[in-house]
């Protein structure tokens, strides 16, 4: 079953926040055992007629480039989500269109994020900076290393005073600006009205046969996929504006990670035994099989005018992670930044993830000896973070935390020798089959 989905992402407006600042936040869901570890590069300038070799294929290299901080999947060479020293946040969605993506390598979408923020001052200029490259070098080319994984993009592009929507289909698009509170996910939400586009996006839909003239023309109507990604999208996109409106004009960045944590609980469609069933996609996504996707990575920043933005990132699953604080000034401790195909000892990534897998052979059981010790580091990290970060501090926390993982992994391990979720336990030793994991 080749049920690979990615990604959520949401974004207030100071108008709907405690605080008056804007809040990004973003789930990434990738390939199983797909390590994302957070990188954070410097600030540069490049000669003239220097080739910035992306994923897939070389574009010319800007003359200078923003330091930025993104968490990206180990093997490409852009973020599914970062920020950059001018306080511009990007996410990225896959979706998919009644029309075809294309089959050449172009840019992918993850490309497209690291480059707007590295060539950007402002969420505006970001949003052309990725049409403009759109527009040269178009969106392609394979973006998994186990399957065949090809999608068209949307991006939530957001900085200290405004966000912006941009749905692609190839090289065509439509933006809009945000007005409050919205998230995104791997459908289409653009639909009657947007601010800007590519300039011919009704007309071709017309000449297709997207969409009749004389009707009220919808962006997404017309061009969205109907097929089952859509049907497990949709209802992620709902709830996250669900989950946002309930809480509109007084949204927190600690909300925002709940959000991220989110398994449907309380609703009709809540797991039936087990939030890692993966019967239902949810916003805190845990995989069906060994070819679906799951949450590898959070982050959650408010974006302020006044102060220092401060990066909270999460490695696994939300659910069963802790969010660490980073900021742009300070360098990312080394296990946060590494991560390969295979497990390793020297990855915080690894170790997290591996302690998923355990976590997941009874969820329900194990998550209630887990929780409380995760709970007491979220605790104790967030109140270190008040009194200001720095390299020594930020390398205690990621100790402390892999200290802790490595404690419950190795509890779990003997504990698991039978469990509620025999179901689980195939696509777990898949899983760390292919990480090597013993």
């Amino acid at each position: 079953m080749n049920e690979c989905l990615s990604c959520d992402t949401i974004v207030a407006l100071g108008n709907c926040t405690e605080s008056g600042n804007v809040i990004f936040a973003k789930n990434s869901d990738r390939p199983l055992g797909e390590a994302q570890p957070l990188c954070l590069f410097e600030a540069r300038d490049y000669p003239d007629q220097e080739l910035l070799p992306c994923t897939y294929i070389s574009i010319p290299q800007a003359s200078h480039t923003y330091k930025v901080l993104g968490s990206k999947p180990y093997w490409i060479w852009g973020f599914e989500h970062g920020m950059n020293e001018w306080g511009v946040a990007i996410g990225n969605e896959a979706v998919w269109s009644r029309e075809e993506e294309e089959r050449e390598n172009g840019l992918l979408g993850m490309d497209l994020v690291r480059l707007g923020l590295e060539r950007a001052k402002t969420a505006h200029e970001a949003l052309h900076v990725i049409t403009d490259l759109l527009k040269t070098y178009g969106q392609g080319g394979n973006a998994s290393v186990t399957m065949d994984f090809r999608y068209h993009n949307s991006f939530l592009i957001a900085d200290t005073c405004e966000a912006w929507i941009l749905d692609t289909v190839n090289r065509r698009w439509v933006a809009r600006r945000v007005k409050n509170a919205e998230g995104i996910s791997n459908c289409y939400g653009t639909g009657q009205h947007w601010d800007e586009d590519s300039g011919d996006i009704q007309e071709h839909a017309y000449e297709m046969g997207y969409a009749d003239r004389g009707q009220i023309f919808d962006f997404a109507r017309a061009y969205g996929a109907v097929n089952f990604k859509l049907r497990a999208a949709y209802p992620r996109y709902k709830r996250l504006n669900q989950l946002l409106d309930r809480r509109k004009g007084a949204l927190t960045p600690d909300y925002m990670r709940d959000i991220l944590k989110d398994h449907f609980e309380g609703e009709i469609i809540a797991p039936r035994w087990s939030p890692t069933d993966g019967i239902l996609a949810s916003v805190c996504m845990h995989n069906m099989d060994e070819s679906s996707s799951k949450t590898v990575a959070g982050s959650v920043v408010e974006l302020s005018r006044d102060k220092m933005p401060v990066w909270w990132s999460c490695m696994s699953n939300p659910c069963i992670s802790v969010f660490l604080p980073f900021i742009m000034e300070t360098a990312i401790p080394q296990k946060v930044s590494c991560g390969g195909a295979m497990y390793s000892e020297d990855s915080l990534w690894w170790k997290l993830e591996r302690l998923s897998y355990e976590l997941e052979e009874d969820y329900p059981r194990n998550t209630a000896l887990w929780n409380p010790v995760k709970e007491a580091l979220q605790e104790y990290v967030c109140s270190r973070a008040e009194k200001g970060l720095d390299g020594a501090l930020l390398r205690e926390m990621v100790s402390k935390l892999e200290e802790k993982a490595d404690e419950m992994y190795l509890l779990l391990r003997d504990t698991n020798v039978s469990g509620s979720q025999p179901q689980r336990k195939e696509v777990l030793r898949t899983a760390r089959s292919r990480a090597g994991i013993l």
